[in-house]
């Protein structure tokens, strides 16, 4: 039995419906509310959600409390959790944050509870715990998630495409095996800097700092002498058969590294790298994974306190046809990051 299983029994949570539509109101996050967070989860998710802790109310208690993670709750007036939002420290600098994990029972959608939920986590809370910027992956299954983003500030600036399997969302009905993210951001106190691409990516970059209305530099320089060790950290999905590599500084092993992840993943799962655009080295990086088949997943704005650059491959073809943009700025990340692919297969083909 796996641990995830042992707490759902230990903590008896279940997807068992509310009777009837429940008055509520919205607040902050309190420890009580850990196994009703659980609760929502596993309705959610049922068990195949990426991290086991989402199944521990205690341990989803002292996370909350610790200053990582932070959520704006719904909740009945007699305690029950009916809703929720998060922000989640995401990246190498401390003060940026994932808007994430928007939830609702099914029972009492269709409310407003959602969009209230957004609207105070994304008003309310970067104040709170001083972000800088706050980061978004929103789904091209449907229009809410990238309506919301729409409405609130959030400007779209990549797409991973792909990213996870349709079966780990329970709660809905999505078509095809995989499902594509599109990545956005508020920036909310910018740095300007300057930032080491190739050329190739000029003309992209350019036209998302234009977007974003933000100031950078964009260096010519040569190429410097690599160390031999890749500094690197990996985020490993391993449901989602998904592997996210943040690297700090390139080394000669880093296509070793690459066919390492490739081969955790499988065939049916998505490699993701990030490299930090402050550092010199971030071109022969590029340029290297550019050689391995890796093309441009999009733009992360402070990410490294300088902006990042994401890349990213799966063996199979991706499925950009099945992706749904639901208004310009959707449209134009899915735009920037298909151009790309297209490209790049037709540079390799050439001899």
């Amino acid at each position: 039995m796996t641990d995830r299983k042992k707490l759902i029994l230990k903590w008896r949570i279940d997807s068992s419906p509310l009777a009837g539509l429940l008055d509520f109101e919205v607040g902050l996050f309190r420890p009580e509310d850990a196994l009703g967070v659980a609760r929502l989860v596993y309705e959610h998710y049922g068990e195949l959600h990426p991290f086991d802790y989402v199944y521990n109310p205690d341990e989803i208690a002292r996370l909350f409390s610790s200053g990582q993670q932070y959520a704006v709750v719904a909740r009945s007036v007699n305690g029950v959790v009916l809703g929720m939002i998060g922000m989640y420290r995401c990246a190498p600098h401390p003060r940026i944050f994932e808007l994430a994990q928007l939830m609702v029972l099914n029972s009492q959608r269709g409310r407003g509870i959602a969009s209230l939920l957004w609207r105070r986590a994304i008003n309310e809370l970067p104040e709170v715990i001083g972000a800088v910027s706050i980061f978004g992956e929103a789904v091209c299954t449907h229009a809410f998630s990238q309506k919301m983003c729409q409405e609130t500030g959030m400007l779209f600036c990549g797409l991973v495409v792909d990213s996870i399997p349709a079966r780990a969302y329970v709660s809905e009905k999505f078509q095809g095996e995989r499902t594509s993210l599109i990545l956005c951001s508020k920036v909310l106190k910018d740095t300007p800097h300057h930032v080491y691409l190739p050329a190739c990516y000029h003309a992209p970059y350019k036209t998302y700092c234009e977007h974003f209305n933000i100031k950078r530099n964009i260096v010519l320089s040569a190429p410097c002498a690599l160390p031999s060790v890749t500094v690197f950290e990996l985020i490993e999905f391993q449901i989602a058969h998904s592997i996210k590599v943040i690297i700090h500084s390139i080394g000669h092993d880093l296509p070793q590294i690459l066919c390492d992840c490739e081969n955790k993943t499988g065939g049916e799962g998505i490699v993701q790298v990030v490299f930090n655009l402050g550092d010199n080295n971030s071109i022969q990086g590029v340029e290297t994974l550019r050689r391995y088949g890796y093309y441009l997943g999009g733009f992360l704005p402070l990410w490294f306190n300088s902006d990042g650059i994401l890349m990213q491959k799966r063996r199979d073809r991706p499925s950009f046809s099945k992706i749904k943009t639901f208004n310009h700025g959707a449209f134009q990340a899915k735009r920037m990051v298909q151009e790309d692919y297209d490209a790049l297969q037709i540079s390799q083909t050439q001899p």
